[in-house]
């Protein structure tokens, strides 16, 4: 099975109206190791492809990880992310990843949360999956959480009973998570139970999701 490297180019050749002129373009750019002139390229990605960037493309078999709600962009950005590794040292590969989540604005964020799982060794990256559940932002969060084998396949106990516990108080839905019944022990039963007794006390409703983590874990 390729890598995600080919997976993403054999889809965006079949999708791009000039893919040859982009992948030309951008192959003239990571000449190098990736500095300020990648992450400039990373941004430009939906300048790059206009009309299309946030096209919808069909998840290629070759690439189980991929999701239907993909983008064009989503594919384009893990073209890059996949080409720039070989590129740096094996060693500095998950602060490289971590930086380009830290530097990056929202829709790059969301890019590479979505395409984490894709990426060679993908456990390596469970920093940057961990940074984005410390966020706010809620297309972030959902990134992360929501519609990615990410979750459920590399984040510790701990970790993951908080990003469920979060998307609670959020109020995104946990059944976006996958795979979250195999993952829900007593200790996230636990959780949702106190947290449900302490709205019941203070008279507020409680969140279905967390009676249905409750009531799981009963």
């Amino acid at each position: 099975m390729p890598g995600p490297e080919l997976a993403s180019k054999n889809l965006l050749d079949a999708s791009l109206p000039d893919g040859a002129r982009f992948f030309e373009r951008a192959e003239k750019e990571l000449a190098g190791p990736p500095g300020l002139r990648f992450r400039g390229l990373l941004a430009s990605v939906p300048r790059r492809l206009g009309d299309v960037a946030q096209v919808l493309a069909e998840a290629p078999a070759d690439l189980p990880e991929a999701r239907p709600h993909w983008t064009l962009t989503d594919y384009a950005r893990l073209w890059l992310v996949a080409r720039a590794l070989p590129l740096v040292g094996s060693a500095e590969q998950p602060d490289f990843v971590l930086q380009l989540f830290e530097g990056g604005e929202l829709g790059e964020q969301v890019s590479l949360l979505r395409v984490l799982a894709a990426l060679p060794e993908p456990e390596r990256f469970l920093e940057t999956g961990l940074q984005a559940c410390r966020t706010n932002a809620r297309d972030v969060f959902e990134a992360i959480v929501c519609e990615n084998a990410f979750l459920s396949a590399h984040f510790p106990e701990l970790n993951f009973n908080q990003a469920v516990m979060k998307a609670i108080f959020m109020e995104v839905s946990i059944h976006r998570i996958e795979r979250l019944e195999p993952r829900i022990t007593p200790e996230l039963a636990r959780m949702a139970s106190s947290y449900a007794s302490e709205r019941r006390a203070a008279g507020r409703p409680v969140p279905a999701d967390a009676e249905f983590l409750s009531k799981h874990g009963a």
